[in-house]
């Protein structure tokens, strides 16, 4: 009797998991039970006596990966069977260095620390700050982001980079460290693929100890990753990867889908398992993800299927705004309450920043909800400052706000400095008059000084406007604009989270009679509050797709799927980019058990603006299965053109056409395209014929 006859296999997972010598790549589709062969992959080749548990290399992306696989072999083990050598690329990593600190010398020594993400930032802020150069021309996280980059495709040596300050920035970060005796993340694996290159002691013990290299979600090995993996081989080639590239979704650190689709031609003697059927999904939900992943070029062929029973049609829909959006979805989830429990359900998204009008939503029908692997959109560190800024337009006594704003955007002001201004602070004299106060006691420097009365000027400008009955929403962007913030971000899901903001803003303008800042701020604390939700533990989940991989739920909402959005705007030139975007997309469909419902919105708000958005690509691209049940409507341009011939005149905006009358308003508004660029929501009684 076979070891692994008592697992109720199908023929193509027995096949790969009986697998023992020469390399093999395992395309495992979404659902098909890839952590389930590694682990029995291993089991076979302890229990068979092949190799010791101390002989088996077990590469996987996360430590939850390599815990659950573990875990699931120390029950059908024992605990005896320790595995030693199971863990990420990082870990692992870390483990050789360690055992081979000697190695290392003089660069390393024994006991180095790891640098995390926000070490690995300030010691950048203090390198450039070290050569003299700006820290607005050479922003630590773009410096961050390159060094990532070489870190994850290229050997020390073979780093080119043209600009010389960044080169500079860069060789004396990497000097500092040494000095420091701390490697960053990317140094663990970069570090290890160089003294295995270069120690042939090194090289020969870990060949010898690793008979069998196992690789989970082989498909999202960067460069260097797959340079450490090839030399760790000994003679036999023992490599057995699994892994999908239909579900490459992380480009962006390195990977990239040539290295599943060229494994063949680098280990000629190459076996090839297909596990083709999904143990998760309903039959209607796998035709969708198969005709959406069909219009990809780059792919491996194979063919999702399920023998799971029959059920529901997707559907999709569309919605005039992404306000109307969330608002069916909060709506679909209270109506599903008797069908499936909170916790059964998830809103997947592609961007950070389109979680604020649904959380808004939720909030207002009392639904529980949690953001897996973020923040809640008011709880992000640029919405509190620009909250802040806010309540001290409105209180310049506001002392909580004056700290958390006064060096955001960094202005030179350290804590002695701080504390000089303190101490010039009166009864009587608010947090800004005080500022003029500290540049008539001269006790900031030349460039703090700069920096503080253009602040200064900013806030009163600001104040000004808003007295004299300015919109909120366009004098608050203008204030960004005078203070530059976004320049200060340096982040485009930062950015995009400022442009929602505005959008909350513009939101609550419409439905007041007045502009009032502070009964906005008031409004908003109130709203932002979860003391009225449920406080059961159950609760829906809201994330991006690219957190959503690895993970399923009975129903699933995949919202905004809006070209700008999936496709990102960033991609359209790209086909490569735009491929990746579809594999994401295929990501989020195949989370889905039970139910899935696809939407978009025609309009959307960006910097308090509404704009057409209008369908994603990639819903055309699924039209045609008989399992999408379409509730999307008209095109969003239907029906529209004698709007969009209408020449307007606005006594503000100049000239310009409607694009959109919104029908669905009380008041009588149109959207129009202003030739100045602009576009504008704006009431008909204010528009003349042109």
């Amino acid at each position: 009797m076979n070891i692994l006859d008592k697992y109720n296999l199908n023929p193509n997972q027995l096949k790969a998991a009986n697998h023992i010598n020469g390399p093999a790549l395992v395309l495992a589709g979404a659902g098909s039970g890839k952590t389930r062969i590694l682990t029995l992959r291993i089991l076979n080749l302890v229990q068979s006596h092949i190799a010791g548990s101390e002989q088996i290399l077990a590469l996987t992306f996360t430590n939850k990966a390599a815990d659950e696989i573990r875990d699931r072999l120390s029950n059908m083990l024992g605990a005896d069977n320790l595995f030693p050598w199971m863990g990420t690329f990082h870990s692992i990593s870390y483990k050789i260095l360690r055992i081979f600190v000697n190695e290392l010398n003089p660069d390393y020594k024994k006991g180095f620390t790891i640098y995390d993400s926000s070490d690995q930032t300030r010691l950048l802020k203090d390198t450039i700050k070290s050569l003299d150069l700006d820290l607005d021309q050479y922003p630590p996280a773009l410096i961050k982001t390159i060094i990532d980059g070489l870190k994850n495709s290229t050997p020390y040596g073979e780093w080119a980079i043209e600009d010389k300050n960044r080169k500079k920035i860069i060789e004396t970060y990497q000097k500092r460290l040494k000095e420091n005796n701390a490697m960053d993340f990317g140094d663990l694996i970069l570090n290890c693929y160089e003294l295995i290159l270069k120690s042939e002691k090194v090289r020969n013990y870990l060949r010898k100890t690793f008979q069998y290299i196992l690789v989970d979600e082989y498909q999202d090995t960067n460069d260097i990753q797959f340079k450490l993996i090839k030399l760790l081989l000994n003679s036999e080639d023992n490599l057995f990867v699994v892994g999908d590239d239909n579900q490459l979704i992380y480009g962006w650190r390195g990977a990239s889908v040539d290295t599943i689709l060229n494994f063949e031609t680098l280990f000629p003697k190459t076996v090839i398992y297909k596990l083709e059927q999904n143990y998760r999904s309903t039959p209607q939900i796998l035709d969708v993800a198969n005709n959406l992943i069909s219009n990809n070029k780059k792919k491996m062929e194979k063919n999702l299927w399920t023998s799971n029973p029959k059920g529901d049609l997707v559907e999709l829909t569309s919605q005039r705004s992404d306000i109307a959006e969330a608002e069916y979805v909060a709506n679909k989830i209270k109506e599903y309450s008797g069908d499936y429990k909170l916790s059964d359900i998830a809103i997947f998204y592609r961007t950070n920043a389109q979680s604020r009008v649904l959380e808004d939503q939720l909030r207002k029908k009392k639904i529980q909800y949690k953001i897996f692997g973020n923040i809640s959109f008011y709880d992000r560190a640029e919405i509190k400052d620009l909250v802040c800024y806010l309540r001290l337009i409105v209180n310049p006594e506001d002392g909580i706000a004056f700290n958390r704003i006064i060096n955001t955007p960094a202005r030179g002001i350290g804590a002695k400095t701080l504390q000089k201004l303190m101490n010039l602070k009166k009864e009587d004299v608010s947090y800004i008059d005080l500022l003029y106060v500290g540049v008539d006691h001269k006790i900031f420097s030349k460039k703090s000084e700069v920096l503080v009365l253009k602040l200064i000027t900013a806030i009163d400008t600001c104040s000004i406007s808003l007295e004299n009955g300015g919109i909120i929403s366009e004098c608050i962007e203008q204030f960004l604009i005078d203070l530059q913030y976004q320049e200060h971000l340096k982040d485009e899901d930062r950015v995009e989270n400022i442009s929602e903001f505005i959008n909350v803003i513009s939101d609550y303008e419409e439905n007041i009679n007045e502009n009032n800042l502070s009964e906005f701020l008031n409004s908003l604390s109130i709203s932002s509050s979860v003391d009225g939700l449920d406080s059961s533990s159950e609760s829906i989940t809201l994330m991006t797709i690219h957190l959503a991989k690895g993970l399923e739920f009975p129903c699933v909402f995949f919202v905004g799927i809006e070209d700008q959005i999936v496709p990102h705007s960033r991609t359209h030139d790209d086909e490569n980019e735009i491929e990746e975007e579809r594999r994401l997309c295929y990501v989020a469909i195949t989370r889905a058990i039970k139910k899935l419902h696809l939407s978009y919105a025609n309009f959307r708000k960006v910097f308090g603006q509404i704009i057409p958005s209008g369908k994603s690509r990639f819903v055309e691209e699924i039209a045609n299965s008989e399992n999408i049940l379409r509730l999307d409507g008209i095109s969003t341009n239907s029906g529209n053109s004698s709007n969009e011939e209408k020449k307007v005149f606005h006594y503000r905006f100049g000239t310009g056409c409607i694009v959109y009358s919104d029908d669905d308003s009380i008041e009588d508004v149109v959207l129009v395209q202003f030739d100045s660029g602009f576009r504008k929501k704006v009431f008909v009684h204010d528009l003349e014929g042109s």
